[in-house]
């Protein structure tokens, strides 16, 4: 009996000495025993929120992105936004919310990638991303996510035609059409919403090449899309038919064969069913495009009110007179465009703030006009909206 009494001491030694834990206590017919308590060191409190590197939606918008501090300003047009990251943390990722809603999550070499899809309502969205670790350290991101209304279901389309060189020496070459087309051209790619693919440019075209192009567009342009038709060069008015043309680089004086008669045009536009199409003529006497020499200038309307209803509106230079070879409209023109800051502009409002401008500054005080081009389609309350990138 005494050896069993040694033996089971023994193995509670044993037993203190493999664990700091277990306190052991017992009984031999000799007495009784108490274990040895072993001091447990405290451990150390993780209180490091983890880390959130985003890739989705900054890097699916069209518009760009800006940050501020730690959140993201994001501009879309779609219903929905794939938000989608990794989190990091020293002692693993728990779980990310994304509103409130678990986030798809996925152990990766990076991290811990998460990811889930957003409903956006109309207007400014908040999407608040929270990831937690074991410990509940949080660390949250907030993207204010504005979703624009859909206002432009096609593409922006133009045709810009400059003529300065002409074949027939009896007529008055000009200087600077296709400078100033360029300018114009340049505008519109890098600032608003036309693609270069989309731009077709004519530098000294005959009437033939022009023809083709109206043709080309009236095959291949959709009802949603929307075109801007450029012209500078010279004009002609012929008060005995009350009819304006266009004079492309081959047309010459006293025989109106090779001419473009503004009736030419209108039928063309006529003939291109797209949502809004609006022709803006740089040139002597193009004016003579309205059916009467007034403007028509209705009171200001939204934009969603103007791009609804399908449009077919002019801006000229001028009335029935000569204008400069060196454009005071065209310069106009552009330096509104480049000075615009709205997202969305119609035309009217263009040339309400470049009209004074063009009238106080060109030597002849040329007005230019702006208005319908009628019996081509015109429905009376739409408009064409400039979008800028």
């Amino acid at each position: 009996m005494k050896g069993m009494a040694v033996l089971l001491i023994g193995i509670v030694a044993m037993a203190v000495q493999g664990s700091a834990q277990v306190t052991i206590k017992g009984r031999t017919h000799t007495g009784s025993f108490g274990g040895v308590e072993k001091p447990v060191a405290a451990v150390s409190a993780d209180v490091t929120a983890p880390e959130i590197e985003l890739f989705e939606p900054a890097a699916i918008t069209t518009r760009g992105f800006k940050r501020v501090g730690s959140a993201l300003d994001i501009s879309t047009s779609s219903s929905t936004i794939m938000v989608r990251g990794v989190a990091r943390d020293s002692g693993g990722v728990s779980r990310v919310l994304v509103n409130g809603e678990e986030a798809i999550l996925r152990q990766t070499p990076q991290g811990t990638a998460f990811e889930l899809q957003v409903l956006l309502a109309l207007g400014t969205n908040h999407v608040d991303i929270n990831a937690v670790d074991k410990f509940r350290n949080e660390k949250r991101l907030n993207i204010v996510v504005n979703r624009d209304q859909t206002l432009i279901q096609g593409t922006y389309h133009a045709l810009v035609m400059a003529v300065q060189d002409y074949g027939d020496k009896s007529m008055i070459s000009l200087e600077h059409p296709i400078r100033d087309a360029q300018e114009f051209v340049d505008v519109l790619t890098k600032d608003y919403s036309f693609d270069r693919l989309n731009v077709t440019f004519l530098k000294n075209p005959n009437r033939r090449s022009i023809l083709r192009a109206f043709d080309d567009l009236q095959r291949t342009l959709k009802q949603e899309d929307n075109l801007l038709i450029f012209y500078a060069g010279h004009g002609f008015w012929d008060e005995n038919v009350r009819q304006g043309y266009w004079l492309p680089s081959n047309a010459t004086a006293g025989d109106k064969s090779e001419w473009l008669s503004n009736s030419d045009i209108r039928d063309y536009i006529r003939g291109i069913k797209t949502r809004h199409t609006l022709l803006i003529s740089d040139a002597c006497f193009s004016g003579g495009i309205f059916k009467t020499r007034d403007p028509f200038i209705k009171p200001d309307i939204s934009i969603l009110k103007a791009y609804e209803s399908p449009s077919r509106r002019a801006l000229t230079s001028g009335s029935l007179k000569s204008v400069p070879d060196e454009s005071v409209f065209l310069q106009y023109l552009i330096r509104r465009l480049k000075e615009n800051d709205q997202k969305y502009i119609y035309a009217q409002k263009i040339y309400v703030n470049m009209k004074d401008a063009v009238i106080n500054n060109s030597p002849s005080h040329q007005t230019p006009l702006y208005g319908v081009i009628n019996e081509t389609g015109d429905e009376g309350e739409g408009d064409f909206v400039f979008i800028r990138k």
